[in-house]
């Protein structure tokens, strides 16, 4: 069971990145060309990450009890890692609520939230391979 929740956990971590790298190249690519189309493609593949979010923090719950439950310790690095992560989803969060409803000032936020968003993600994977090698 704990290498399916790993499997899960990593394809889903695949797919984040991978969305926060597509969404990026849209930005810099199709939306200069067709605004309205550039910013249609990268929500949906925001909404993607966000999904992609949410299976980690779900799988990532399931591997952490496991992992107290069999008498590991969650040390620095893991409670760094969670804080960079509630940094992530809380941001995504905020972008897809606010996408709901669509206008300019949308691509505004997403510019403003997509660096924080980057180096939180960025964090969680550099103190996940901290915390468990």
């Amino acid at each position: 069971m704990i290498a399916i929740l790993k499997i899960v956990h990593l394809l889903a971590l695949s797919v984040g990145l991978g969305g926060g790298v597509a969404t990026l190249i849209v930005r810099w690519t199709a939306a200069k060309a067709d605004p309205a189309l550039g910013g249609r493609i990268a929500l949906r593949i925001s909404r993607a990450g966000f999904l992609a979010v949410l299976v980690l923090w779900a799988t990532g719950i399931a591997l952490a009890t496991r992992a107290e439950a069999a008498g590991l310790t969650l040390g620095l690095f893991f409670w760094l890692k969670i804080a960079a992560a509630v940094v992530l989803t809380g941001a995504m969060l905020t972008f897809q609520v606010r996408a709901l409803r669509p206008g300019p000032e949308v691509a505004a936020l997403a510019r403003l939230l997509s660096p924080l968003m980057l180096g939180a993600s960025t964090l969680a994977v550099v103190f996940a391979v901290l915390a468990f090698g």
